[in-house]
């Protein structure tokens, strides 16, 4: 693996690997609001980016750890964020579910509600192999 760390905070590491080649973040435990947001949009500056050099960007979620996501945040993320990162340059990203109750809880809501939609496939996996399986094939 040739993962290259680009941004890394108590609440979040964004880095790309490019052997696959996709962005990854790893968010962990339960992220304050403000914190979540602003990680939110510190990814999609690093898939705008990205994506000048990776058409068809893909990414990778890992949520293994990551807590609730509020009500608001996640309206947040289905309205304003799927579209922000779609048009910065992603088309496919894949989760790692979350390991607690209340992140699968948060996981699951927001692909249910961006399943469908023109922005970005998006799949859930149980583990960072059948994640980075599917990112190769698509």
């Amino acid at each position: 693996m040739s993962k290259k760390v680009l941004y890394e905070n108590k609440y979040l590491q964004v880095f790309v690997d490019e052997s696959v080649p996709y962005l990854g973040f790893t968010w962990n435990g339960f992220v304050p609001s403000t914190e979540f947001r602003s990680g939110v949009l510190k990814c999609g500056e690093f898939i705008e980016d990205y994506a000048l050099t990776h058409p068809n960007l893909r990414l990778l979620g890992d949520t293994q750890t990551i807590g609730v996501i509020s009500r608001e945040d996640m309206k947040w993320l289905v309205e304003y964020v799927t579209p922000l990162y779609a048009k910065a340059g992603a088309k496919y990203l894949a989760f790692i579910m979350s390991n607690n109750a209340f992140g699968q809880l948060s996981l699951n809501n927001y692909v249910s509600q961006t399943t469908g939609s023109e922005y970005l496939t998006t799949q859930i996996f149980d583990n960072k192999e059948e994640a980075l399986d599917w990112l190769k094939s698509v």
